[in-house]
């Protein structure tokens, strides 16, 4: 997951750059800051919700790295269609916002795994045919 993160983040910082090539009169640039934005952005933050999933049904990370994976998809989803109906008012904040939650990501599943293990029981989603051990703890 945190390869899926650091990806991200440098597609992300690649996509400020790329905005202001073209903002500074190179045309050409547009195309990679669309192409990145539709298709590179959206498939890592895909990437990272699975690998999120994974890690947290295995127990080495906690649900709310699955959620806020899940936000970070769906606010990229929304970053791409605001920038192709160019709503730059929308576009370029929730730009800032998205790097800034992956920056905050990056933080949070740095940590070893051992400093998850206490709230791994009550972070974790009940499952059909689960029994539930932890009940009234």
């Amino acid at each position: 997951m945190q390869v899926a993160m650091w990806l991200l983040a440098v597609a992300a910082f690649a996509q400020a750059i790329f905005a202001g090539l073209f903002l500074d009169g190179r045309d050409a640039w547009r195309d990679w800051h669309a192409t990145s934005g539709m298709l590179v952005l959206p498939f890592l933050a895909l990437v990272g919700v699975v690998l999120a999933v994974l890690a947290w049904w295995a127990g080495r990370e906690p649900g709310w790295t699955v959620l806020t994976s899940l936000g970070l998809l769906v606010a990229i989803i929304v970053q791409s269609v605001l920038g192709m109906t160019g709503q730059l008012a929308l576009h370029i904040p929730l730009g800032v916002a998205i790097f800034g939650l992956l920056v905050i990501l990056l933080g949070r599943t740095r940590r070893p795994t051992w400093q998850h293990h206490h709230s791994r029981s009550r972070d974790r989603l009940w499952r059909p045919g689960q029994v539930r051990d932890d009940i009234g703890t």
